[in-house]
């Protein structure tokens, strides 16, 4: 039932938007389920569920999550991002059903609830609350803004580190 610290879950949003999956994956309990709000996708089940998935999403689109608010219980984490999308190359099969050119962004807003079980992630159910095609714009920009309107706590521990 143990949860996170702030500090350890933020080290787990530095892995993904690092994509150093190794220590991304370490976070996750052996029986791992991902619920992702896209229609599209559905329920990815166990580690290589996720890895699969992503290794397809982030060969045409750079991703990147800035953590907006974290709040740990002793059991649950809950988590409101926003996420940007920028693409490196086009797709008919952008996030939420969108289409996309490269350069184009899509930004994302979610929240998500981390079930724990013995200091793991064993059930994130993700839901969306906005998704938004921002066509070619400055995306480290739109990070930078949605960054500048984070919780106190969260920018505090997550330190001077850069989110990009």
């Amino acid at each position: 039932m143990a949860s996170l610290s702030l500090r350890q879950f933020l080290e787990y949003i530095r892995a993904f938007n690092a994509k150093v999956y190794q220590k991304q994956h370490s976070f996750y309990h052996p029986d791992v389920r991902l619920v992702i709000p896209d229609p599209e996708v559905g329920t990815l089940v166990g580690s290589a569920g996720i890895m699969n998935h992503y290794a397809v999403l982030h060969a045409t689109a750079e991703e990147t999550v800035v953590p907006m608010l974290v709040m740990i219980d002793q059991g649950h984490i809950f988590f409101v991002m926003e996420t940007y999308f920028r693409y490196v190359q086009a797709t008919d099969h952008a996030v939420h059903g969108h289409k996309a050119q490269a350069g184009d962004v899509i930004k994302v807003t979610v929240w998500a609830l981390y079930d724990m079980d013995g200091g793991k992630m064993k059930h994130i159910t993700c839901n969306g609350f906005n998704h938004e095609f921002l066509g070619k714009v400055d995306v480290n920009q739109r990070i930078h803004e949605s960054w500048s309107r984070a919780d106190s706590t969260v920018k505090r521990c997550w330190g001077s580190a850069s989110l990009l």
